[in-house]
């Protein structure tokens, strides 16, 4: 049936709305980072207990991936996405009037629990809706229009910040009421599917989990994926979402002027997606792309880290290279499907999309502490941020080894195919 998909007016309607939520989860996503220094003094938390904080969110959104997608296959999505809306709007509400590290930690697990279903719905209705061939590229497309919440996660709030001395608080409430009217809409028009009698392409209903994952686990090449997904994206959480604010105050620039420099991660990030789909499609080729991405991030950050520059203009365009060679994970999605049978396809997705948020869940808050090792109690500094942060070319070189030597090229067509020969 994906053949005869085509482009309709009320598709890229209710694809729309599921890039509004997608946004909205985003923006949540990152929108403490801008804040941190607020919220630390006024919860009176450590930088461990914040990081673990920011953490709170990973750890639900990893885990929750695959059952996502079982229950996007046996409900329907109108109602689980305004059920999962609702829940972050409820979470946001909830840190807005929390006191002390564990109501906040247990706000920032409910909002990543109902963020679970941003992606992967995405992802979702953009199978369902339009044809197969286009998926990289509408992907690539909703994570750009997606990659506007955490931008403006970033500069306008730390202008707005400003503006209500320094009220987070009322900045959260904000967003929660905004949420609760995106969940209105979300009510009233998402629909999921085209046509009431064709049958969502996402999730094998009838093997158990168990079973699906067996046969996944079971593929060098899930593996080698990955493992180049979680690495390629780690920047962008460790330093967009958690820490990359913080960073730049400390190399001498105001809140609000590290905010905007540092959305530049997250335009690199938008222009990249759909980019590198785009050109990936056209000349049939996964492995030159992300190998590039790759190389990108590593000398990108690199010269971030170790060279000592102050112009605002080139820290952002740096920010912007490792944005760009984040958007690499983009492509990921696009070789596990190929590299998974079609009933599996789904919850190899949801796989990939676990670890990558599992890996920065649990990396987040070791990397904090390594760099709180530097402070002998104090505040953190550039020089621990320096030490802490060399995790990220790290992780990008792990990511250069793996797409040279472990991935295996796709050449854009569905593996582990059989074909029947002739004689």
């Amino acid at each position: 049936m994906s053949s005869k998909k085509t482009f309709t007016v009320y598709g890229c309607f209710v694809w729309g709305l599921s890039i509004l939520f997608f946004f909205y989860e985003f923006f949540l996503r990152v929108l403490p980072g801008t804040m941190a220094a607020n919220i630390i003094d006024s919860l009176d938390l450590t930088v461990e207990q914040f990081s673990l904080i920011g953490s709170g969110y990973y750890i639900t959104y990893s885990l929750m991936q695959i059952p996502v997608g079982m229950l996007l296959d046996r409900f329907a999505i109108r109602f689980l996405v305004t059920g999962a809306c609702a829940l972050c709007a409820f979470g946001t509400f909830c840190f807005s009037i929390a006191h002390g590290s564990t109501p906040a930690f247990v706000a920032r697990l409910l909002i990543g629990a109902g963020s679970a279903f941003g992606f992967v719905g995405l992802m979702v209705m953009t199978l369902n809706w339009f044809p197969k061939k286009y998926f990289a590229f509408l992907l690539g497309w909703g994570q750009l229009l997606g990659a506007i919440g955490p931008l403006v996660a970033g500069g306008p709030v730390a202008l707005i910040l400003k503006a209500v001395n320094g009220n987070w608080r009322l900045i959260f409430l904000s967003v929660a009421l905004f949420g609760v009217g995106l969940t209105v809409l979300i009510a009233l028009f998402l629909k999921g599917k085209p046509t009431s009698d064709e049958t969502v392409i996402f999730v094998d209903r009838y093997a158990p989990l168990s079973k699906r994952l067996k046969s996944l686990l079971t593929r060098s090449q899930v593996w080698w994926i990955v493992i180049f997904s979680a690495t390629i994206y780690f920047s962008m959480p460790l330093l967009g979402a958690i820490w990359g604010t913080s960073y730049l105050t400390t190399r001498g620039f105001e809140k609000s002027t590290a905010a905007f420099i540092l959305s530049m991660i997250w335009i690199g990030l938008a222009v990249g997606s759909p980019l590198l789909g785009r050109l990936s499609d056209q000349v049939k080729r996964r492995k030159p792309f992300v190998a590039f991405c790759s190389i990108v991030g590593i000398l990108s950050s690199l010269t971030l880290l170790f060279t000592p520059i102050t112009n605002q203009l080139a820290l952002g365009f740096l920010f912007f290279l490792i944005g760009f060679a984040g958007s690499g994970q983009n492509l990921s999605f696009a070789m596990i499907a190929e590299n998974a049978p079609k009933s599996l396809r789904a919850t190899a997705l949801g796989l990939n999309n676990t670890i990558i948020m599992g890996f920065a869940a649990i990396m987040s808050p070791c990397i904090t502490a390594i760099m709180k090792l530097f402070t002998q109690g104090g505040p953190l500094t550039e020089q621990a941020f320096t030490k802490g942060l060399a995790i990220v070319p790290i992780c990008f070189a792990i990511a250069l080894l793996v797409s040279l030597f472990g991935l295996r090229e796709t050449f854009c067509k569905q593996q582990n195919t059989v074909h029947r020969l002739e004689p």
